[in-house]
């Protein structure tokens, strides 16, 4: 039943904090007022964002008078962890269970580390149930909320950016029936959402505004900030053809370097449309909606249009609301873009929404149990009262009763105890089928993973200016604390077993086969954790201050295979990759091989950390291969 009440509605983006407060107009709601803060920080200051964010949410709830009010919060794309899950066939009334044993499977951290929810999409195809699975960090959920309830608001749900983002747009675009594409281009992820009918799918990528910053800083070689300054006072997207033909050579040269950068994220875009149609039997998009602060840049629809093929057009996530008297139109206009996740979770507030992802801080966990527990305790003194009354009015006849009573249960007891066992014994078999569910699951993802690893590498990792030759899973190998720097080359087998180096054995663990190695002495079962992939890299030749062929790996990396990306099989985080390139890159200079390499290519070798470990399957006898 749709619940049409004032909801005070926050966003913490990755540059941004926005906060709204819609009031009941009918059926329907009103923007009663609005405010935004911009949160600029350079990279390095990324350890004081917190602090940013609860100044920010502190002046917008003195400024809009919320102070005491429930908040309805969202958390950015780029914070949670998006999964889509097939569950087996299996009939089952509630699958919480079902999924929170399948999510074991997708998930790269331990279940009790993380706070999740999830959605069931459409109908059954095949017997198969698939779900939209919604998981945080439990310790950054809660950092988030500290922020909010310290300044005097009270969180009563957290949803994620992009399924508010879907609500809204159902909400302000009913009568939209063909298949359409929202790009939510935010500061450090771009958000693509496939809307066709009921089908859903999402793909997060790092093309987004911080990305195009980072180009005009490496182009002008300016720090961050002075890059975002140029970006918003004087950037526009170059259209080619003449376009920056009357522009002030630095603009002209600014909107070039704009323009490639948006490139990258148009080259994404297309990638995920086709990812979506092959792999999904998606329909392409007839229409785009841009929305989001990067949506702002000047010429960003032009271009987009331009490149993609298909008539773009500026998201409105307040079509189905009422603009109250006091909010400022004109700034409205400017902002309308950016409200898209505040507007959704109002709707997903009044019940009227398709997704209702419900991301529980610990606080408010606590909280609810403490509400629901209020209502028995309630129940129970009125109970213990009329017991009391009860019991002095027939405290006569009390064991002539109870013995009666007793001889009268006496079969109905002996059915129960029967029934007890029986669903004792289906108990043991339950759990005994859900453990070789587990065990069944475990084999089936192992069956593809490397297929899949391939698949993305081939995909993914296409390039004119360097290619792979070696390709080999590493045993239990620890990518934070091993470095790769004195590493020349990777002989025999290739597998790595990292307990050999803590057990005190002086020979190379990347150079030794785990099978030699002494099962006695492994500290933990061994998983596949990482791939080792090595290959030559196109160089100027005679340059050997020019970095740029190896610029292009860690570009390649940064940009296609981060692990916020939805269909992403890695766990690589660029910031940390970037402040320990060499536990992740090794490069042998052509001088350092004797002439065994000509000078216009240099060898590389790269580690690559799994989201999901892979299991060794093993043989009759407890053999592994």
């Amino acid at each position: 039943m749709a619940d049409y009440k004032t909801t005070v509605a926050l966003e913490i983006g990755a540059q941004s904090v926005t906060m709204g407060v819609f009031t009941p107009a009918g059926r329907a709601f009103a923007l009663s007022r609005y405010a935004r803060r911009e949160i600029l920080l350079d990279p390095v200051e990324e350890g004081m964002r917190m602090d940013y964010v609860s100044n920010a949410i502190g002046e917008m709830v003195a400024e809009l008078k919320v102070k005491g009010s429930d908040v309805r919060n969202v958390v950015s794309g780029q914070q949670v962890f998006m999964r889509f899950i097939k569950l087996p066939a299996i009939e089952m009334d509630d699958i919480s269970e079902q999924v929170g044993l399948e999510a074991q499977q997708h998930i790269p951290f331990p279940m009790e580390d993380i706070v999740y929810s999830y959605q069931e999409l459409g109908e059954p195809e095949d017997g198969e149930r698939e779900v939209l699975f919604v998981a945080m960090k439990k310790d950054v959920l809660d950092n988030l909320n500290s922020q909010v309830e310290g300044n005097s608001l009270k969180t009563v749900a957290v949803d994620c950016a992009i399924t508010s983002l879907y609500n809204a747009f159902c909400a302000s675009y009913p009568e939209e029936t063909e298949p359409v594409m929202l790009l939510d281009i935010g500061a450090k992820t771009t958000d693509i959402v496939f809307i066709e009918g009921d089908r859903f799918f999402t793909r997060s990528v790092t093309a987004a505004g911080a990305f195009v910053t980072n180009s005009i800083a490496r182009e002008f070689g300016v720090s961050f900030r002075e890059a975002e300054k140029l970006k918003l006072e004087n950037g526009v997207v170059s259209l080619g053809n003449g376009h920056t033909d009357d522009m002030d050579p630095q603009d002209a040269a600014l909107a070039t370097t704009i323009r490639n950068a948006m490139s990258r994220l148009s080259s994404e875009v297309q990638r995920t449309v086709n990812h979506y149609r092959s792999q999904y039997k998606g329909s392409a998009p007839t229409k785009v909606y841009i929305c989001g602060g990067g949506a702002r840049l000047a010429y960003a629809l032009e271009f987009l249009e331009s490149t993609l093929g298909v008539s773009v057009e500026f998201f409105n996530p307040l079509q189905a609301f009422n603009i109250g008297k006091k909010v400022d139109e004109e700034a409205l206009e400017q902002d309308a873009i950016c409200l898209g996740p505040v507007a959704g979770a109002v709707v997903s507030g009044a019940g009227v929404g398709r997704f209702n992802i419900d991301l529980v801080p610990t606080s408010v966990g606590l909280d609810r149990a403490e509400k629901a527990l209020l209502p028995k305790v309630a129940v129970a003194g009125v109970l213990a009262l009329a017991g009391a009354g009860f019991f002095a009015y027939t405290a006569m006849d009390a064991a002539d009763r109870a013995a009666a009573a007793l001889k009268k249960a006496a079969p109905a007891d002996e059915r129960v105890a029967s029934l007890s066992s029986q669903i004792s014994s289906m108990k043991s078999r339950y759990d005994a089928e859900m453990k070789k569910m587990q065990e069944y699951a475990v084999i089936y993802n192992a069956r593809y993973a490397y297929a899949d690893v391939l698949k993305q590498l081939a995909d993914k990792g296409a390039s004119i200016k360097f290619w792979f030759n070696e390709f080999s899973p590493l045993i239990n190998y620890d990518v934070d604390n091993t470095s790769m720097t004195n590493v020349t080359d990777v002989k025999g087998v290739k597998l790595v077993d990292m307990n050999r180096s803590r057990s005190g054995n002086s020979d190379s663990s990347i150079n030794k086969a785990p099978e030699i190695v002494d099962p006695k002495k492994r500290s933990k079962e061994p998983m596949v954790t990482a791939i080792y992939v090595s290959g030559f890299t196109i160089k100027t030749p005679g340059d050997e201050r020019s970095m740029n062929h190896r610029q292009a790996l860690y570009d390649l990396v940064a940009h296609n295979f981060d692990e916020r990306s939805a269909d992403s099989l890695f766990a690589y985080e660029n910031a940390k990759v970037q402040s320990n390139l060499n536990h992740y890159f090794q490069f042998v200079d052509s001088n350092a091989t004797k002439g065994k390499m000509p000078d216009y290519v240099e060898k590389f070798m790269m580690v690559m950390p799994l989201k999901t470990p892979i299991a060794i399957p093993e043989l009759a006898g407890g053999d592994r291969k």
